[in-house]
């Protein structure tokens, strides 16, 4: 019985480490400057040295904090914002998308972004005439739908606390106002006793949302 053996040539140290970037990012890889632009597409920082000495070069590093800790741990004040922006990314609103993050003792309660109550049609989809109109911004906020997000992030505090079943009694029927932060918050029934000039477009909210609104009037020698 014979056994052949045979030899395979080990790439050189360049064709190495050519296969190993291929490998690593890609057939496409085309060398150096494949790699700078990898580099630069995952930096956060560029800097380049076209300082004259190394003293300006050295007041330039210093000025960017590179050994700041937040800048790979952000810090508790970038941390909230950055979650603020985060929630605005599900805004529906048509005039701005802005985001809150109620905090306790650093510690995330709920967030909120602007955009109509649940169960009616969003804003970007014709849900709030006013923001699909030609309002100007701090004009015509009678007639907005939208809640604010520093509204849903204090109503989405309380929501737990309201629970399924709830009913909301007011001796004044709810303006538009206050109609739409009564459905965000999952109140599931409204009595009221006068009447008030948004009537009917208080109660078309709450018919949409599938809050039942009715009225009760107590008798007239109640001290009320």
């Amino acid at each position: 019985m014979k056994i052949r053996y045979t030899s395979i040539e080990s790439p050189g140290l360049e064709q190495f480490i050519q296969n190993s970037d291929k490998e690593r990012f890609g057939p496409g890889f085309a060398g150096r400057d494949s790699l700078n632009d990898i580099l630069q597409s995952i930096s956060h920082v560029s800097i380049t040295n076209d300082f004259p000495e190394i003293a300006p070069l050295n007041e330039h590093l210093a000025s960017l904090a590179l050994t700041n800790p937040e800048r790979t741990r952000p810090g508790w004040d970038d941390y909230f914002m950055l979650l603020a922006s985060l929630a605005s990314l599900r805004c529906n609103c048509m005039k701005r998308r802005v985001g809150a993050v109620l905090v306790r003792n650093k510690r995330v309660v709920s967030t909120g972004y602007n955009g109509t109550p649940r169960g009616l049609v969003n804003c970007n989809q014709g849900g709030c005439k006013r923001c699909n109109g030609t309002a100007k911004s701090g004009e015509a906020y009678d007639s907005c739908l939208c809640l604010h997000a520093e509204e849903n992030a204090l109503l989405e505090a309380g929501h737990d606390r309201v629970g399924e079943n709830s009913t909301l009694y007011c001796n004044t029927c709810p303006c538009l106002r206050c109609t739409i932060k009564i459905v965000q918050s999952g109140v599931t029934e409204v009595v009221y006793n006068k009447s008030y000039s948004m009537d009917e477009a208080s109660a078309s909210i709450f018919k949409e949302a599938g809050v039942i609104l009715r009225q009760h009037s107590p008798p007239r020698d109640y001290p009320i």
